[in-house]
């Protein structure tokens, strides 16, 4: 692997990921959407060379980019994960449209391997759309990635390009300013706010930030054409499991509230995952256990609030 596109290069895993390659010598085009956009999170690195360019534009890739030797195209970039996008259909709509745009703009770059930042929401909506209860608003955010995810792989196969799609379950750590479970559970606890949750028996997994980029490189590297894989510790267990070891990472005396907000939502049995695809086809395995990489992002955290 030499050169490589990232989009959404300047977000969380975006930028680990633009960070890694770089420094393991990789060239590396990062998409970033303006020159108002913040790419702090991003090293100055001789092998990134940032491209601005919003998803509304990105079939002038060909343009903005000379090379015609892309070995893979990563595709992060998503309006609507975690804001009020997430229940407007045109964003949702809009970001399958551009995915398919990527896949035409791999293309016209000559590129090899496109890879999808694919999401455990595809399957809990999977699952919420068997049932007869009312659907949300947020499955409408599942439902473009699972649309996204199917028409860029018809486009890829069609167009000779291999198709991986990497299923993010939970990636956490350094760097993650978003309000998601792990880092709002540490800010909370830190700050000696109450938290409450469910009685947390459903299964969860979590991967730290440095060994989910780690498994991306791989996926390029060595993943199988039209193969989905798993990225996760490939050790699920019950979420309080998980809550346990983070509060005793901070304070072993805290109380978290497991069981003051009644159990609701979909449940997946994470059986239906090949959970250790990614080993079998590309030699990769997780290196940093959960209570490592809690403790980590909590000195940062604490570092950051100082």
């Amino acid at each position: 692997m030499k050169k490589v596109i990232i989009t959404g290069a300047n977000g969380f895993i975006g930028s680990s990921l633009t960070n890694y390659l770089s420094a393991k010598g990789i060239k590396v085009f990062a998409i970033v959407k303006n020159v108002h956009s913040n790419i702090g999170r991003l090293n100055k690195n001789k092998n990134i060379e940032i491209i601005y360019s919003g998803m509304d534009e990105i079939l002038k890739l060909n343009e903005l980019i000379p090379d015609r030797d892309i070995d893979v195209f990563y595709h992060f970039a998503w309006s609507g994960v975690s804001d009020s996008n997430r229940i407007n259909y045109h964003s949702q709509t809009d970001n399958i449209k551009y995915t398919c745009h990527c896949v035409e703009a791999s293309n016209n770059l000559g590129c090899k391997t496109f890879i999808f930042a694919s999401s455990l929401w595809e399957y809990e909506c999977y699952k919420t759309m068997s049932e007869l209860e009312p659907v949300g608003l947020s499955s409408l955010y599942s439902s473009a990635k699972i649309a996204a995810n199917f028409m860029a792989r018809t486009l890829c196969n069609n167009l000779e390009i291999n198709y991986m799609a990497a299923i993010i379950t939970n990636i956490y750590g350094i760097g993650e300013t978003s309000p998601r479970l792990i880092n709002s559970t540490i800010r909370k606890l830190l700050n000696k706010e109450e938290t409450q949750f469910t009685s947390s028996t459903q299964t969860y997994d979590f991967i730290y930030i440095d060994d989910a980029v780690k498994a991306f490189y791989y996926i390029g590297l060595k993943g199988v054409n039209n193969k989905s894989y798993y990225i996760g510790s490939a050790e699920p267990m019950p979420l309080k499991n998980f809550l346990n070891i983070l509060k005793n990472c901070v304070d072993k005396e805290i109380e978290l509230g497991i069981g003051k907000i009644a159990q609701k939502g979909i449940h997946l049995d994470y059986k239906m995952f090949d959970l250790n695809a990614v080993k079998v086809d590309t030699g990769f395995e997780p290196e940093i256990s959960f209570e490592t990489g809690i403790n980590k992002t909590i000195e940062w955290l604490k570092n950051q609030k100082e």
